[in-house]
């Protein structure tokens, strides 16, 4: 069991909240292996026994397909908190690729994953009988993050990227007409868990399994700590299924400063991570 985490880049600068995210996830899992692969490694990876992984060093031949393949725009977000880059879906995309190529490298097993804008709350060893299958956090009807997500060997994860290049051969209006949405690796996602090849973790309380825990692909956070692009807390998007749950009456709040989603017969239900996409992470730990 480890941790793999990326900060797929052209620059040698890691944002200050992949830190916070990090020191979150040494407090909960403190024996645990963390790699990390960036072009360069941060100055408090020794501090935190993070694995600095050179990303220019890692090479895979369905790496180089996707390259060859991936036909996204040079697409950026410059009028937020945290600009993204031009080519900021090729990049989030690219990640899974990196991660499938040091697995596969390797030869992990139990693998966890999560964005450098989460923070967990639980242990990764309190989640048992995770089964055989790749998880990840469905979002809405369009999208599934790797917000939180789970590989329990390489093969899934060749198996995943496989679908990606596969799907990417179809072309960006085939795809639009689809998912119904712009393309990234969130709607590929959605395709692939639409199949049936990889499994979602549980979201809201109506899904519940693996004990008590829920998790974040992207709402809880939002609505507790606004977003990227502008929105303050208690933001929730319509297409969003936690979204239209916590319009209709779903709560989250702190519980002794650990997160909880309380239904309408007030059963409390633990949150394992909050993905924090204002960036924000300090306010949350």
């Amino acid at each position: 069991m480890r941790i793999v985490n990326t900060f797929i880049s052209d620059t040698d600068n890691i944002p200050p909240y992949v830190e916070i995210s990090l020191r979150q996830a040494r407090k909960m899992n403190p024996g645990l292996e963390i790699d990390f692969i960036s072009k360069k490694p941060a100055d408090y990876f020794e501090e935190l026994h993070v694995n600095w992984i050179p990303q220019d060093d890692i090479k895979h031949p369905m790496l180089d397909d996707f390259r060859r393949l991936s036909w996204f725009d040079n697409h950026g977000t410059p009028n937020t908190t945290y600009p993204s880059p031009a080519g900021f879906w090729q990049k989030t995309c690219e990640r899974i690729y990196y991660v499938m190529a040091h697995v596969y490298n390797n030869q992990y097993q139990k693998v966890f994953h999560f964005e450098n804008d989460v923070l967990l709350y639980g242990k990764l060893r309190e989640l048992e009988l995770l089964g055989e299958k790749m998880k990840i956090t469905d979002m809405s009807p369009t999208q599934s993050t790797f917000a939180f997500c789970y590989f329990p060997n390489a093969e899934q994860l060749i198996n995943l990227c496989a679908s990606f290049n596969y799907l990417l051969t179809r072309g960006n209006a085939k795809l639009q007409e689809w998912v119904g949405d712009h393309i990234s690796e969130m709607s590929l996602a959605k395709m692939v868990l639409s199949t049936g090849a990889i499994e979602s973790f549980p979201t809201l309380p109506k899904n519940i399994q693996y004990g008590s825990f829920l998790f974040d692909p992207g709402s809880y956070g939002q609505f507790l700590g606004g977003t990227n692009n502008g929105h303050g807390s208690r933001f929730t998007d319509p297409k969003h299924y936690i979204g239209q749950a916590i319009n209709e009456g779903l709560e989250v709040g702190f519980v002794d400063d650990k997160p909880y989603v309380i239904n309408k017969d007030k059963i409390y239900y633990k949150l394992f991570n909050l993905h924090i996409h204002s960036k924000n992470l300090g306010e949350f730990v």
